[in-house]
């Protein structure tokens, strides 16, 4: 713990970069839709509620913040700085015009030296985050929150400085490490130069000892330096290197600028990825920047936390999906040894209106930008820009000449931009991320850059997980010269569903650890796949999403809140062999069912030594760092304990078993439509009809309807997404007594399909009308209800043979489903 929080306070001091600049912390805030005034802090965003309601959409519009600023000297330039804001954003200074800027997730200076004068000035800021066809991404799945959600800084330089380009200091630093095992930095850059005079440049590397000296100059410079043997940046050893650039009149220090550099060569081709010489396999995560509560207005301190839990998974490599992230991210992977992909957020399609050549003109600019801000970084080795471009096109269908158009432009800007990456970039990978799908080998844009990513989700959205290798072995025959990483991968996994025997689309997180390791085990035997980053590392926001957590995308590792589900500790375990471990799967301590037989997943990277209730000792071993032990429970509470094999204790696990038999238990709730077990937000687990057949029977022609829509007015989604429809009878075996029946209804409407669910049909069925149903004797209205509503109805009964459920007039009926609890007689 110690360690870890050394490295976070070590990274912290590092994101703060402008020694010359002040945080603009708190800000004034209204908004077109609601012009009351606020205090607010930065980072902010207006959508961090609103993109998780029940109500359709988000609101996205123009956002206004206000601060007034003194300034003391009008010799000096200021600018305002801006880590990030979405998307577009305009800047009046004293009532003028200053500046704007397009683009969501670059930084950018916006110059307002013109614009002050002595004591208090007012800055007005405009963020616009509304739909603009002529600013990517168009669409993605992630929610575009609107605001400044990274730091602003006010900037004060002296009259002579480097020059402010594209967000960032214009010098640039090439750490080259040649054959000859000799260093050189290639170091250039700019300066303002307002007096028309000669200054000198000083160029020190810390740990190097050196210290060179440009004389004489006046505007550009550039200059060479040799070292020996530098010792090289790399995954395992991230040796850094500090570079300052200063410049001075004589003996005044007019201005400087500092990076971290490393030396490191690497190649990828089909014989993999080396770095250094030495063959590394690159195994990480992609990453979004949201969080939980706080859209992607996240402090630097917080995002800060998931490189480090990345790097202690294990993880070599990280992908910072769909577009440039803060400043410090890529500080902390230079420090951390984490070889970063980093892309702009091109992503499902371009246009083909009018607005197409604005489009176009705005992503080249941001790759610019992109690159400007973030080449000097030893963990920047693959430069990305489009994401899935042909994915939209692909769902859409569109005719012939509409689809010939969305090729020919998507081709030309491309084109542009690997020609862009390539001059702007020269020792850095071009890379693109396709989707599944012959269009992107058929049209050629595959071939453009220097590494393709694919990303591939066979046995969640269509296929099956063992199908993987296949494709990749066929892109290898096909496409010999091409090198491949995996750049997405996964599953939805929510940590409130289980299930003993897991299917695609459970959201089990069973069916995430047969998934996972399938496909690490399927790259890993394939030499000529350089790497693979999984999908995603933590839970993340995607309003258009009704998965079992609606607006939330649940392929992560971890969760939206960063607490780390199971199979964050599996790729823990198999990407550190060095320190072995064990632990077991964390499901539910309860566990009710007709059958005792029940799997304990284990996962280990080494020999482990299980003892049961009774002391009866099973050695295991794993394979793919996982075991599988089927164990016969006994009603009561079991206690499992895991040991390594010299004793030592790992962990323990306690379940409670008992069959479904209301003599012998108080409550059953029980979930139709489904094989999971599921644990509500009253920590009630729903019990799938199947488990329980012993105490509840159904009668009738019944079929699984199902929903991935959000159901309105609950958290409880799981619940309500599926049901058992066609019925005929419920029949409960309950002894006599007295019972409060709880029945969960849902009402569905056809399902929309989304871009990413190629294979999948429309689920749902037509809206249901008004019904009453029987409980035993007892009548129970059942009203008809808005699409994706959810109804509890509560009705106490008194059973003497068991409780029955139909419908008054003898036709089908449908249940999400079931509670039976004891009212137990006064007194007791």
């Amino acid at each position: 713990m110690k360690k870890i929080c050394t490295v976070l306070f070590f990274l912290a001091s590092c994101s703060l970069t402008f020694s010359q600049g002040t945080e603009l912390r708190k800000w004034t805030f209204y908004t077109e839709q609601d012009t009351v005034k606020q205090e607010v802090a930065i980072p902010h965003t207006w959508n961090a509620e609103d993109a998780f309601d029940d109500v359709p959409g988000y609101w996205r519009g123009k956002g206004y913040y206000l601060k007034s600023i003194d300034i003391s000297d009008l010799k000096k330039d200021y600018f305002l700085h801006f880590n990030g804001a979405n998307q577009v954003t305009r800047v009046w200074v004293n009532n003028k015009f200053a500046g704007e800027h397009k683009g969501g997730y670059t930084a950018f200076d916006i110059d307002i030296s013109p614009f002050v004068f002595k004591g208090h000035n007012s800055l007005k800021v405009e963020v616009d985050n509304s739909y603009d066809e002529t600013i990517p991404p168009l669409e993605a799945d992630f929610t575009f929150y609107g605001g400044i959600y990274r730091k602003v800084y006010m900037v004060t330089e002296n009259p002579v400085h480097f020059v402010k380009k594209l967000g960032t200091d214009a010098v640039k630093i090439d750490a080259l490490f040649g054959n000859d095992s000799k260093g050189k930095l290639q170091i250039s850059g700019s300066i303002i130069n307002k007096k028309d005079r000669e200054y000198t440049v000083k160029i020190q590397v810390s740990g190097a000892g050196i210290e060179k000296i440009i004389k004489k100059v006046s505007d550009d410079f550039s200059t060479e330096i040799s070292m020996d043997k530098p010792q090289l940046w790399s995954p395992d050893v991230p040796h850094l290197y500090r570079v300052r650039v200063a410049l001075y009149l004589r003996n005044k220090l007019l201005d400087a600028y500092e990076s971290n550099i490393g030396f490191r060569k690497f190649t990828a081709n089909t014989t993999g990825f080396r770095m250094n010489d030495k063959p590394v396999k690159l195994i990480g995560v992609n990453r979004h920047q949201d969080w939980e509560g706080m859209g992607n207005a996240v402090p630097i301190e917080k995002q800060l936390e998931d490189l480090v839990a990345i790097k202690a998974m294990g993880a070599n490599f990280l992908r910072l999906a769909h577009y440039p992230q803060d400043a410090a991210i890529y500080r902390a992977a230079d420090s951390l040894g984490i070889i970063l992909w980093s892309e702009i957020p091109i992503v499902n399609k371009v246009p083909v209106s009018d607005d197409y050549q604005e489009f176009k003109k705005n992503s080249l600019h941001m790759q610019e930008e992109h690159i400007a801000q973030n080449y000097n970084h030893p963990s920047l080795i693959f430069v990305g820009y489009m994401n899935e471009i042909f994915l939209r096109m692909v769902f859409d269908k569109p005719d012939e000449t509409t689809q010939q158009a969305i090729i020919d432009n998507t081709l030309a800007l491309a084109k542009d931009l690997e020609a862009l990456t390539r001059k702007e970039a020269p020792h850095h990978l071009s890379v693109m991320a396709l989707h599944g799908n012959p269009i992107y080998n058929a049209t050629g844009i595959a071939d453009l850059p220097r590494v393709i990513g694919w990303n591939l989700y066979y046995g969640w959205y269509g296929g099956e997980m063992n199908e993987l290798g296949g494709f990749l072995d066929d892109q290898n025959v096909y496409y010999p010269q091409r090198p491949l990483i995996i750049s997405e991968y996964g599953v939805g996994a929510d940590v409130r569903l289980h299930n003993d025997q897991p299917r695609r689309f459970d959201f089990s997180e069973e069916y995430q650890f047969k998934y996972h390791p399938s496909y690490y085990k399927q790259v890993m035997d394939r030499d000529f796949v350089i790497g693979m980053a999984a999908w995603n590392y933590a839970d993340f926001g995607s309003e258009f999403r009704g998965d079992a957590i609606p607006h939330v995308n649940q392929k992560g590792l971890v969760n939206f809140d960063r607490s780390p589900k199971n199979i964050y500790y599996w790729y823990k375990m198999i990407l550190n062999p060095g320190v072995k471990s064990g632990r077991f799967f964390e499901g539910f301590h309860t566990y009710i069912a007709d059958d005792d037989k029940k799997e304990i997943i284990i996962i280990s990277n080494q020999h482990v030594i299980l003892k049961d209730n009774y002391g009866y000792r099973s050695d295991l071993k794993p394979f793919n760092d996982l075991i599988s032990y089927y164990a016969d429970l006994t009603p009561g509470e079991n206690t499992f304990t895991l040991y390594d094999d010299k004793g030592n204790f790992l962990d323990s696990l306690r379940i409670f078993y008992s069959k479904p038999d209301l003599a012998k238990i108080d409550a059953l709730a029980v979930n139709f439509g489904t094989d999971t077990y599921f644990k509500d937000s009253l920590n009630r687990i729903w019990t799938p009809l199947k488990a329980v057949l012993s105490t509840v029977r159904v009668n009738g022609d019944s079929k699984v309807i199902s929903s991935s829509t959000n159901i309105k007015g609950t958290v409880d989604d799981p619940l309500y997404q599926t049901a058992l429809s066609g019925l005929d009878e419920i029949r409960i075996n309950v002894p006599k007594g007295n019972y409060l029946v709880t029945l969960s209804v849902a009402e569905y409407a056809k399902d929309s399909r989304l871009a990413y669910e190629l294979n999948k049909e429309s689920n749902g069925e037509e809206a249901s009308s008004d019904q009453i149903l029987k409980i035993n004797d007892q009548e129970v209205p059942m009203d008809k209800m808005p699409a994706f509503t959810k109804r509890d109805i509560a009705v106490k009964v008194s059973a003497v043979d068991g409780i029955t459920i139909r419908a008054a007039d003898g036709k089908k009926f449908k249940i999400c489903g079931l509670e039976i609890k004891k009212i137990k007689p006064a007194g007791h």
